[in-house]
């Protein structure tokens, strides 16, 4: 099983909170202060470690100005991984307290934790509700809640031991499902010789370690003799291509069973037979060289069970799909999740957005606003007058995307369901009234377009610029002049583009701005700019 959605009111930093999880992994992003730290905290307490866990008078919620609730709820529920789970013979106790909804044919079980305080006395309840969040009557409750999280442990990664002797791994047991996978993985694929797919998954066991060590034993780990060296991790990336091909839920099986090993070390509760952990993940990008957080998460993707990751790295998001990426967004009464659900964009547009911003800006997924631009020598030249005339986009949360290969469409429509802002600035030509009249389409029914948009008076920025300021700068380009040429403007920035290039025009521009002082940016862009921060410091995620 997995935890399909957990909802928490009233626990440490989080006031309410409600999201909705995916089965295979979510990646959680979000500015500082968005609850990751609460919520990973919630998480861990459907862990081995924290069963049946007595809330303390610091586990409820208080404001900034230190004003603490008496409630805390946390409900978390699990659904099948696949149809019929609950019938294994491991699961069948579990049946008592499964439900079905309408939705599909997958059984559901929902765990809540409350507490409630009372001056200085704290009652703890753990019990198991169906559907309508009615209790089970139950002879014994606790040993439903204790198969369930037997089953379905919560394992948290990067963990540090409190026993320095304690072995990393178990590495006899370790030794033998690395023994058996590889072994498999041979039969399957004649690309490695059988000790490159032995080093390879060591390489991987390796990683797991780092997660799972002490943190002074970490660094002494990678300074022996038998860490792995580049061409292991080359063998994991090869045996990740592996994996990749094979659908094969044996092999995957396997791989968890060396997972499995190193918790028999690491744990004062090891992992039972039938157990498919929950993994959690925060900030796993840390101190690791971005190639091996590659081919490291490339491993942990084939683990067949769920994961859920936050994290603060561009490199790390863009190994997940569009819907495995969720938004946190903190309001004053709460903190809200924006995330794809499937089939809510076309197979087109989910291309166009994995291209053009995962793969080329995977960094604007984190951003608060988006600046749509139609050209790549807008991105430069914009971000740096707007520098010029005191605005600090970056700073802000901008981040400038040019839409003329993606598509503008595509664009608005993601930002729209991640609760991210936007602002449009466009050419004055066909094509630009073209894109203003999308952005219309898409603009929220109760808004003004004109928020959103700025539509510049000319054919495109050049002949803007030119006629507002600038130019001399074409003039000297074109013709090594600034007096009057008896041409037409377009024909006069051709020649200056000819002779130069578009980005080094920009940076001209940008130089003789500078030059000259903010007063030389025309208003029009430094209104724009001033609209788009106000945009980037909303806090209404459905703009």
């Amino acid at each position: 099983m997995f935890i399909e959605q957990i909802d928490i009111e009233g626990f440490q930093g989080i006031s309410r909170l409600s999201l909705k999880l995916n089965s295979q992994a979510s990646v959680l992003i979000g500015e500082n202060r968005w609850g990751r730290s609460s919520l990973i905290r919630a998480l861990t307490l459907l862990s081995l470690d924290k069963k049946f866990y007595q809330f303390v008078d610091s586990d409820f919620y208080h404001d900034k100005h230190e004003n603490y609730g008496n409630k805390i709820s946390i409900t978390a529920t699990y659904c099948e991984s696949y149809e019929n789970e609950l019938n294994n013979q491991s699961h069948q106790p579990l049946q008592a307290v499964a439900y079905q909804i309408e939705q599909d044919n997958f059984r559901r079980i929902t765990y809540q934790l409350t507490a409630n305080k009372h001056n200085t006395n704290i009652i703890s309840q753990h019990n198991l509700v169906d559907y309508h969040n009615k209790r089970y009557t139950l002879s014994d409750p606790d040993s439903f809640i204790a198969t369930l999280i037997e089953l379905n442990p919560v394992v948290a990664l990067k963990n540090a031991t409190n026993t320095p002797n304690l072995p990393v791994t178990n590495q006899p047991l370790s030794e033998y499902f690395i023994d058996q996978l590889s072994k498999q993985l041979h039969e399957h694929s004649a690309q490695l010789s059988q000790v490159e797919l032995q080093q390879g998954l060591k390489a991987g066991r390796a990683l797991l370690e780092y997660y799972f060590g002490n943190p002074e034993q970490r660094y002494q780990n990678v300074a022996k003799k038998n860490s792995p060296r580049s061409e292991d991790w080359n063998s994991l990336e090869r045996i990740n291509n592996i994996l990749d091909e094979l659908d094969n839920r044996y092999l995957r099986t396997a791989l968890l069973d060396i997972f499995g090993s190193i918790m028999i070390a690491k744990s004062d509760n090891p992992l039972t037979q039938n157990a498919v952990p929950i993994l959690i993940l925060e900030e796993p990008e840390s101190q690791l060289h971005p190639i091996i957080l590659s081919i490291g998460f490339r491993l942990l993707k084939n683990l067949p069970t769920q994961k859920i990751i936050t994290s603060n790295s561009s490199d790390l998001v863009s190994l997940f799909p569009l819907e495995n990426i969720y938004r946190l967004i903190r309001l004053p009464d709460q903190i809200v999740t924006k995330y794809i659900a499937p089939n809510s964009l076309s197979v087109d547009d989910n291309r166009r957005i994995l291209f053009h911003v995962l793969y080329r800006r995977a960094s604007a997924i984190f951003a608060r606003c988006w600046l749509l631009v139609e050209g790549e020598t807008e991105v430069w030249l914009l971000r740096e007058l707007a520098e010029q005339s005191g605005y600090h986009l970056s700073s802000e949360g901008v981040q400038l995307l040019e839409f003329a290969q993606c598509g503008l469409k595509p664009l608005i429509k993601y930002a729209n369901k991640m609760g991210i802002h936007w602002y449009v600035i466009t050419d004055g030509d066909m094509a630009g009234k073209k894109y203003a009249e999308t952005l219309k389409s898409l603009c929220p029914s109760d808004k003004d377009p004109n928020e959103y948009l700025t539509i510049l008076p000319a054919r495109d920025i050049e002949n803007f610029l030119f006629k507002n300021g600038f130019s001399h700068v074409y003039k000297l380009a074109a013709y090594h002049t600034v007096e009057y040429i008896d041409l037409p403007v377009h024909k006069i920035i051709q020649k200056a583009i000819h002779n130069s290039s578009k980005p080094d025009l920009a940076i001209a521009v940008c130089d003789d701005a500078k030059s000259r002082g903010v007063k030389s940016i025309p208003p029009l862009l430094i209104d724009a700019f001033s609209k788009i921060i106000k945009a980037s410091n909303k806090l209404d995620p459905t703009l």
